[in-house]
């Protein structure tokens, strides 16, 4: 896989904020995509920002935040004061971008590396609307060089050129993996990769597979949004059945092909990470779940597939085993990992043991991934489950038809305070 590599003669022999840069470099580069060895992070970020200020400034920004972020964490307040070199560094970051923009209006790889790093810093805050303030900015700047990207061959390759294939290889992906991400928050986002019929085709690594995975979770999640709603109130169609039943297939043949590189992995003694496989896996169990269930307007349909969940808690288990015994596991991950999942199977799946089991793996989550907020999530779930379990409860043994909560979305702040009115 090509990364970019800026030309060594536009490089500087020091830094600015060498002190970030390192933090960055040592601490957060390798880690901030969870389970996963991101490029994007780790060798394109880290290369851009040798030879672009507004980069350079931005990742110095993101980890003095994050320094303050993990201080709060340790201190006995919860809270600690900002440091104002984050400020200054933020600043410098834009002021460079805007000069950089005057001067190339045509180059898009550093301001859509800046709007995803820019995001990163919104994301540690805890300030969603202004992460998808610079989420849609991204968005807006793909789609005005996507046609190029398409049209575009790997031949006679330019400097403009390089550019294309860097947004193509390493940020398309970023913004493939937000678009799930937003949308399973309740926020619509553009989608970023045409829809195409991979059922034939192999995975080659688990790079490969998440991509793919993504590929096949974005389509069914938006499909899950406006068919839920249209099954609520009888208005589903023969065409919305036959659009279900394509993503199913899609989900379920990424799955014997991630069966099947397992498979060839482990014979070539080159296993992958187990927390990355039972993550890549929870997230396809609870969409998965999720679809099959979206066109059925009894929220008891749910109650089909306890085993699904029992796989997927225990999965999620190890995940959150894993990152308990990581001396330097992080406070936030960028993208989606396991508190979607979780609070998807403390809120629907009613079984009492298996949603507190759901819960308690709340605890131990990362604290932000994303957009979502773990100890939100937490709160969330558990008035639902609170309020739910204290009404009628039918023939089973789990709550009622008419005492089940529908529509409530993954957390936000506003989220999280409304649910506590509920009962």
């Amino acid at each position: 896989m090509t990364v970019y590599l800026p030309p060594a003669s536009n490089q500087p022999t020091f830094f600015i904020s060498s002190d970030g840069l390192d933090f960055f470099h040592q601490n957060l580069a390798s880690r901030l995509d969870g389970q996963f060895d991101s490029e994007f992070w780790s060798k394109l970020v880290l290369q851009l920002s040798h030879s672009e200020p507004a980069i350079r400034h931005a990742v110095s920004a993101v980890s003095v935040i994050h320094r303050d972020v993990e201080a709060s964490m340790n201190s006995p307040s919860g809270y600690t004061a900002a440091n104002p070199a984050a400020a200054k560094e933020w600043n410098a970051a834009m002021q460079a971008l805007s000069s950089r923009i005057h001067k190339q209006p045509e180059s898009n790889l550093v301001p859509l590396v800046c709007c995803l790093i820019f995001t990163c810093i919104e994301f540690l805050k805890g300030n969603v609307d202004s992460a998808l303030v610079h989420i849609q900015s991204g968005f807006k700047i793909l789609a005005s060089v996507r046609s190029t990207i398409i049209a575009e061959g790997d031949q006679n390759m330019t400097s403009s050129d390089e550019d294309i294939k860097a947004i193509e290889e390493h940020v398309v992906p970023m913004f493939s993996r937000l678009n799930t991400l937003c949308t399973l928050f309740g926020r619509a986002t553009p989608p970023v990769l045409a829809i195409r019929d991979r059922s034939t085709e192999s995975l080659a690594s688990m790079a490969e597979a998440r991509q793919r995975l993504f590929e096949a979770l974005d389509p069914a999640v938006r499909f899950i949004r406006t068919a839920g709603r249209r099954a609520e109130t009888f208005e589903l169609t023969v065409d919305d059945f036959v659009e279900q039943f394509k993503l199913q297939n899609a989900l379920e043949s990424w799955r014997e092909a991630f069966e099947e590189l397992l498979g060839r992995l482990k014979t070539k003694r080159n296993p992958p990470k187990e927390e990355a496989v039972n993550l890549l896996l929870v997230q396809y169990l609870c969409v998965h779940t999720w679809l099959t269930v979206c066109t059925t307007a009894a929220e008891t349909a749910i109650d089909d597939y306890p085993m699904v969940f029992e796989e997927l808690l225990a999965r999620a288990e190890q995940v959150t085993k894993a990152m308990a015994t990581d001396t330097k596991a992080q406070p936030m991950s960028f993208d989606m990992q396991i508190i979607g999942p979780l609070y998807y199977a403390a809120l629907k799946c009613r079984d009492p043991k298996m949603r507190r089991r759901a819960l308690e793996l709340l605890k131990l989550a990362p604290r932000r991934e994303g957009l979502w907020n773990a100890h939100h999530a937490y709160v969330t779930a558990k008035r639902v489950i609170e309020f739910e379990e204290g009404e009628a409860r039918n023939a089973q043994g789990l709550p009622a038809e008419s005492g089940r909560l529908r529509g409530v979305n993954l957390p936000s702040d506003a989220v999280s305070s409304t649910i506590k009115c509920l009962a």
